[in-house]
């Protein structure tokens, strides 16, 4: 991929970051449950971190080179009370949200895939590996809360 498809791909991704972030910052006002926000802020700063490395990386680009990217874990809270304190009152809504957001996130990881593929500099492969994996760790996450809402109207986050 030369410079300017590059940058443009980039620029892409900046955009589905910081829309993501947004994205997450909305769903934590509609979730009842504290761990269920708690989730969904965690995402929403996740999604701000990745915004700000794309950017320092494009200004690093503008220099001509890579930036190393250190990667960021999500931290799993520890689990409080039993089974009332996982309940959400709204789990039809949350988990309408949360198929979004688990679309939003195979899109992202498919991305930062491909990106990766086409990007021969080992500084940036790995950096758009690693953005794939952390947004394929978000997906799974979404996914168990996607599942166990629909199913049982229980958040399982910090279990």
């Amino acid at each position: 991929m030369d410079q300017k498809g590059l940058l443009e791909a980039v620029q892409t991704a900046i955009e589905a970051e910081r829309a993501a972030r947004q994205f997450y910052l909305s769903a934590a006002d509609k979730a009842t449950n504290p761990q269920g926000k708690a989730l969904l802020l965690q995402l929403a700063d996740s999604e701000a971190y990745h915004e700000q490395k794309l950017l320092d990386l494009v200004q690093s680009l503008g220099a001509g080179r890579f930036i190393a990217y250190e990667g960021r874990e999500l931290a799993r809270p520890k689990p409080e009370g039993g089974r009332a304190s996982r309940e959400e009152a709204n789990p039809r809504d949350v988990v309408d949200v949360l198929n979004l957001a688990m679309e939003a996130e195979q899109k992202a990881q498919d991305r930062y895939r491909k990106l990766a593929e086409s990007t021969a500099d080992p500084l940036g492969k790995a950096m758009f590996e690693r953005l794939a994996q952390e947004e394929g760790v978000h997906y799974r996450i979404l996914s168990d809360e996607f599942y166990t809402l629909s199913n049982k109207g229980l958040w399982v986050w910090a279990e």
